[in-house]
């Protein structure tokens, strides 16, 4: 990654999840400067998406040129190997084995780093978030799916291959539900924005459980959605807060895993889902200090995630200002 002068005061992180992309200048402490741009790509095919990527940082670019930006950092929703700067596979988009970062810096004529979203988001997390100043923190983010980013030690653990972290796919039940990833029993399966719609559907409509009737009105005109289910479990309905509880039960499971497997400080949640709060962690954190085994289960804080949907944008960029530092530090050595 070649470095920039003395004039950088920010880089742009860029979160991409699903078609939506979103873009921000962030300075060297994780302060966003701007409001960001968001923008919508075709997913069509490969060839339409990326071309539709750059054009929207193309756009970024001039739009936030007041902010001098020296590199981007860009985060992607699926596999990628950090040292090629390759993405491997995109459950959700139709991008594998691309070469992003060659091809975004031979269109933008500036650096870019490349990263998973979840990595992005608990280093966002761990330096300027929930978990701010920890050395061991795991994210588990609950949306449509489950994703999840390792911070050990201080620094993105993304194992041999680049796919550590895939939280959403520990076994919580041998021989359970089958997943899209192809296996059975996934805690995705289990503990998802699906899982709440699933659980809601199997009480709307029973009397002695949908008192309200509310679940049952959303199933009749189709709009019986993880967010709608989630609005009304926060205003007390019953039926609603049942179906929450179910899934936090489950999520309760993988946090058993994770404590056991990971020993972190902190497990902060975020996704769409982490928005319920204490309605969903407490009772996961009763299952935590039940099950687990100590001193994990003692010592372990489970926390809502602090910076949302912003999180990888601005992991994205703290990663981005990580390497123009190392950058900058080697070529000092060699000069």
């Amino acid at each position: 990654m070649k470095g920039q002068g003395g004039g950088v005061t920010s880089v742009l992180g860029v979160g991409i999840e699903g078609a939506t992309i979103a873009v921000a200048p962030v300075d060297r402490e994780g302060g966003q400067l701007a409001p960001a741009l968001v923008a919508t790509c075709r997913t069509a095919d490969q060839a339409a998406f990326l071309a539709g990527l750059q054009t929207a940082l193309r756009r970024s670019l001039a739009q936030f040129a007041e902010h001098r930006p020296g590199a981007l950092g860009v985060t992607w929703p699926g596999t990628v190997d950090a040292g090629r700067s390759v993405v491997i596979a995109t459950p959700n988009l139709p991008v594998a084995d691309a070469p992003l970062r060659a091809r975004l810096e031979k269109a933008l004529g500036l650096p870019v780093v490349l990263e998973n979203h979840a990595d992005a988001a608990v280093r966002a997390e761990a330096t300027v978030g929930a978990a701010a100043g920890l050395q061991h923190v795991v994210l588990i983010a609950l949306g449509t799916g489950v994703g999840g980013g390792l911070w050990l030690n201080g620094r993105a653990y993304r194992g041999a291959n680049g796919g550590a972290g895939e939280l959403g796919h520990i076994i919580v039940r041998a021989g359970g539900l089958p997943c899209l990833c192809g296996s059975h029993g996934c805690l995705e399966v289990y503990a998802s924005g699906r899982a709440l719609v699933r659980y809601a559907a199997a009480r709307a409509g029973d009397p002695g459980v949908d008192t309200s009737g509310e679940l049952a009105v959303l199933q009749e005109k189709g709009k019986l959605t993880g967010a709608a289910v989630g609005r009304l479990a926060l205003a007390g309905d019953k039926a609603a807060v049942d179906a929450v509880h179910e899934l936090s039960r489950w999520l309760g499971a993988g946090l058993v895993s994770i404590t056991n497997s990971f020993d972190p400080e902190m497990v902060v949640v975020g996704g769409g889902l982490g928005d319920l709060g204490e309605l969903l962690l407490a009772p996961a954190r009763d299952m935590v200090r039940k099950l687990a085994m100590p001193p994990g289960r003692d010592k372990v804080r489970v926390e809502s995630a602090m910076l949302g949907e912003r999180a990888g944008m601005i992991g994205g960029a703290l990663t981005a200002w990580q390497e123009l530092g190392e950058t900058r530090r080697r070529a000092g050595s060699e000069g």
